[in-house]
């Protein structure tokens, strides 16, 4: 017969273009979705998920493509559930896709602060960010100027100060052959353009007070309570001063007496 010259089908088929094993119970739909769902689980990025939309045409072209094989009525069966669920899938896939790009959308436009916001808001926002900027930056440089010139002002009245060095004190003297201690301080300020009262006790209130520890040279160091002696501090602990009659004006350190009789100091520039 006929029959006896037919080959024995294999234990297996295709169905839509995927080979699958044949097994009790027929596992082959249960193959096929297994293939489905690990190329969904693949499909779950964001890229995918923004081109599922126009995965939608291959997807159909795919279900009019004409079958490899002589399918039999359970094939064509077997094929429509399939198709069925591919359909399912694919209208969810694009179901989902419509649901979420307002969601991402709307996150591009949330501000840091949880806020909705807009390109020129955030363009504002920046520029006023940046408007502050420039003008602390302006700040500081204005405020590194002026130390500068004060540093520079403060350099010229050390100088001045020893050059005196060797001349006389003399009781009220102010220069330019001898001085007196609030006569040097005066002079020295005077080299670098800043006019100073002549009195030892007006002239401690002819600047700004400044602690011990934070002296500069140019600075004015006083003693006594009553405020009557000055010196020019130049730095390292020392000063040049004109000490009382008898002696010569010179450099010293500023605790040539002790600790105790150093009253403040005061930056005059």
């Amino acid at each position: 017969m006929a029959s006896s010259h037919r080959k024995p089908r294999s234990a297996g088929s295709r169905i839509a273009g995927i080979w699958t094993p044949a097994a009790d119970g027929d596992p082959r739909l249960g193959e096929v979705e297994k293939k489905i769902d690990d190329l969904y689980r693949r499909a779950d990025s964001a890229t995918e998920r923004t081109d599922a939309a126009r995965r939608t045409p291959k997807i159909n072209s795919l279900r009019k493509r004409p079958s490899s094989f002589t399918a039999t009525p359970h094939d064509h069966y077997e094929q429509a559930q399939l198709m069925s669920r591919l359909a399912a899938r694919r209208k969810d896939a694009v179901a989902a896709h419509l649901t979420e790009r307002p969601t991402t959308t709307g996150k591009r436009l949330q501000a840091p602060d949880g806020t909705r916001s807009d390109p020129r808001t955030a363009k504002a926002t920046v520029q006023h960010k940046l408007s502050a900027a420039r003008a602390l930056l302006s700040q500081s440089a204005t405020r590194w100027q002026r130390q500068e010139a004060a540093a520079a002002l403060a350099r010229q009245a050390v100088a001045f100060a020893r050059a005196q060095v060797g001349k006389p004190y003399v009781v009220g003297a102010a220069g330019p052959g001898s001085y007196d201690c609030s006569g040097l301080a005066q002079a020295a300020w005077k080299a670098a353009g800043v006019t100073l009262p002549r009195a030892t006790a007006a002239q401690a209130d002819a600047g700004t007070t400044v602690p011990l520890a934070d002296a500069q040279p140019g600075d004015l160091v006083f003693f006594h309570d009553d405020v009557s002696h000055v010196g020019v501090y130049v730095g390292d602990g020392m000063m040049i001063h004109a000490p009382k009659p008898g002696t010569c004006v010179r450099e010293e350190s500023i605790h040539y007496g002790n600790a105790s009789i150093i009253h403040s100091v005061v930056r005059p520039a």
